[in-house]
């Protein structure tokens, strides 16, 4: 009874190992395409809040990356007046391996996710939201490519303060050579972290 217990227990190891392994060689090759696709200064953002695609799949992203050695600012715009703006603010951000930080009620002013899109175009009437708590983390940061996988809750930008409820958010940020602007760092610095997952 003891070896069957053991058996199954490997089997189904092995089974969550191989499903976790191939849901990452499809992200990657997804990743890959998407990168391929993409111009200089392009960018895909593929979110999902409250399990729907927050911004239309034919979305394209331009943009700019803010570099300093207090903050990297992140600011994508698309053909249809989305916007997201990504801060990570901390000293020395450049040198974790690889780069991340938290989202939580006390760094909402140094490290914030905020993203937003015009949903009535004759009465420019819009939707947003700001990240409340998560995750921000580069599986991918160089002058090549930058991806940030984003993970956590988000409240409409609205009522942020006192919001109904906080929805879930899971995506990515899949930026092909980012154009960017350096103050108070060396592009040697800004990049010194290179991580390709």
């Amino acid at each position: 009874m003891k070896h069957l217990v053991t058996t199954l227990l490997a089997i189904g190891v092995m089974a969550f190992t191989i499903s976790s392994c191939q849901k990452k060689k499809t992200t990657d090759a997804q990743t890959e395409q998407i990168l391929q696709s993409l111009k200089d200064n392009q960018a895909k953002i593929l979110i999902k809040i409250d399990g729907k695609e927050f911004y239309a799949p034919e979305s394209v992203f331009t943009g700019q990356l803010l570099l300093s050695d207090q903050a990297l600012n992140m600011t994508l715009m698309d053909q249809f007046e989305g916007k997201t703006i990504l801060n990570l603010g901390k000293a020395k951000w450049y040198a974790g391996n690889p780069i991340e930080d938290n989202i939580n009620a006390n760094n909402l002013v140094s490290t914030n996710v905020k993203m937003g899109k015009i949903v009535d175009v004759q009465k420019m009437i819009g939707e947003g939201y700001m990240m409340a708590d998560g995750n921000i983390e580069a599986l991918e940061y160089s002058k090549d490519q930058i991806v940030f996988k984003l993970t956590g809750k988000v409240g409409r930008y609205s009522d942020f303060q006192q919001p109904d409820k906080y929805l879930p958010l899971d995506g990515l940020i899949i930026y092909k050579k980012p154009a960017f602007s350096l103050a108070n760092i060396t592009e040697k610095e800004a990049f010194s972290s290179s991580t390709k997952k």
